[in-house]
């Protein structure tokens, strides 16, 4: 089975999240997706929501999509998340599957500064998503530094989400509507745990 793998902090997911999952689904041919909340990434600042309630709201999120999943693994491991690991583990777990690793354009220009970079291009594809300020290529340094990353490296046209978690978390913050920027099952889980500022409610 072809799976892309769709990690992140996820704080909160929101429909630009699942807007360019479906497109890149799509031009990958891939069969499912997963998204994977990153305990926290050794290049982010620390999530505002807890692991648990961003795995909570990702699994709302996903719940009426057959073709995407939540899977947890970097929440069980001890923070930082290091993408090397993870593909170890689900390599060593679904031998028979190939896996796609879907990150931005800026994502990718970060990735020679990564741990084990050449493990990641030896167990996964990429595809790259595109991101307004930066060139949609395949950077330099990448190729530089892992010569065969050109063979494993999509850089794709689908275009990124307007749609940002910071930009939800400061609405959210001035008390301002999301409706729209995240689903519908996510904005209510919000408000019940009265997450990023929201008033809190039933």
């Amino acid at each position: 089975m072809r799976i892309g793998l769709f990690g992140g902090t996820f704080d909160p997911v929101h429909c630009g999240h699942l807007a360019v999952v479906d497109k890149v689904q799509v031009a990958c041919g891939l069969e499912r997706v997963w998204l994977i909340p990153a305990a926290r990434s050794p290049l982010r600042d620390a999530p505002q929501a807890s692991a648990g309630h961003r795995l909570a709201m990702c699994r709302l999120a996903t719940a009426d999509d057959s073709h995407l999943d939540v899977y947890a693994t970097e929440l069980e491991r001890p923070a930082p998340s290091f993408t090397a690991d993870t593909l170890r583990e689900l390599t060593a777990c679904h031998p028979n599957d190939v896996f796609t690793l879907l990150l931005g354009v800026d994502t990718l220009a970060e990735m020679p500064a990564w741990r084990d970079t050449g493990t990641i291009l030896e167990l996964s594809d990429i595809a790259a998503i595109a991101r307004p300020g930066y060139a949609n290529q395949l950077p330099e340094a990448l190729v530089a530094k892992h010569p065969g990353a050109a063979k494993r490296v999509k850089v794709l046209g689908v275009p990124a989400s307007d749609v940002s978690a910071s930009d939800v978390r400061a609405r959210l913050a001035a008390k301002e509507s999301i409706e729209g920027l995240v689903p519908s099952t996510v904005a209510a889980y919000i408000q019940r745990h009265g997450l990023y500022g929201a008033t809190k409610g039933p």
